[in-house]
């Protein structure tokens, strides 16, 4: 039985390992809260020891992800082992109130995808930097 064959009841504070992508082995997720909305359960999680490359920071790699929302059943299928409760959450929530004034709106969505394809997606929509990080150019 795995994980998207079960209910979870997905709870802020909690630690799981999650199916990764190559070379993320060590990465877990860390949900930072639920919303329980008319269209379903939205999770606010957010995602350390990522290689994910973002050309906009020193070093190219972005390391971790602060926060996304995800449906319950996205993360249910990409959840492993609960390894913690009860886990720290950080204190900074400007991406949760950033994304629940849109949702508020009706401009905000949800993953629906799981965190693996997630983290490839943003991988693929991350704006390269114009002529290197400093944005000069020697064109002329």
């Amino acid at each position: 039985m795995t994980t998207s064959d079960v209910q979870i009841d997905f709870q802020a504070g909690q630690r799981w390992t999650y199916r990764t992508r190559p070379g993320e082995d060590t990465s877990t997720v860390l949900i930072l809260r639920r919303d329980d909305e008319p269209t379903g359960t939205v999770l606010h999680i957010a995602l350390d020891g990522l290689r994910l490359g973002n050309p906009h920071l020193p070093g190219g790699v972005q390391m971790e992800l602060g926060h996304a929302p995800v449906a319950a059943d996205a993360l249910r299928a990409s959840v492993l082992e609960l390894i913690q409760t009860g886990a720290p959450l950080p204190t900074d929530e400007g991406g949760y109130r950033q994304w629940r004034e849109a949702a508020d709106r009706g401009e905000a969505g949800v993953f629906t995808l799981t965190l693996a394809e997630i983290l490839d997606v943003i991988g693929q929509v991350v704006p390269a930097p114009v002529d290197g990080l400093s944005g000069k150019t020697n064109r002329r």
